[in-house]
């Protein structure tokens, strides 16, 4: 129990650290990647999204700071814990971004577990994307 208390204060303690970088950019970025390693590091996934969740960074690049930020997030842990990547990946706002994490999630999956891949890409919203990528993936060619 301690223990575990012990990595929250230290989990919170690089937030505070994050949230301390004066560029936008850089703070976004900092959390970010702090989501993902609190994510695939400690296993902490509800933290991860908590910290991902709070990105409001937003430029003429990145529209949408918080789903870019959750979108890096389930990308990353698709690996480790797909069902949990593709539930974080869901409450991704924007339909592009949406799409991206799916597409990039699937090409992630494609060559070692062509059914959840499948799954996916089914929740595309762009019908020519999903078809072509469903395509690719029967085709072995994602």
């Amino acid at each position: 129990m301690a223990g575990r208390r012990r990595l929250r204060e230290e989990i919170r303690q690089a937030e505070r650290m994050a949230r301390a970088v004066p560029n936008a950019r850089q703070r976004a970025a900092a959390l970010t990647d702090l989501a993902v390693q609190v994510a695939i590091g400690a296993g902490d996934i509800a933290e991860a999204e908590r910290i991902a969740n709070s990105v409001t960074y937003e430029d003429q690049v990145v529209q949408n700071g918080r789903d870019f930020s959750v979108r890096v997030l389930a990308e990353q842990l698709v690996a480790v814990n797909a069902r949990e990547a593709e539930r974080i990946a869901l409450t991704i706002r924007t339909d592009h971004e949406r799409d991206e994490a799916f597409a990039n999630m699937a090409r992630t999956l494609a060559t070692t577990d062509k059914r959840t891949a499948k799954r996916l890409i089914e929740h595309i919203g762009m019908a020519p994307v999903k078809e072509s990528m469903l395509h690719d993936l029967a085709k072995g060619r994602l």
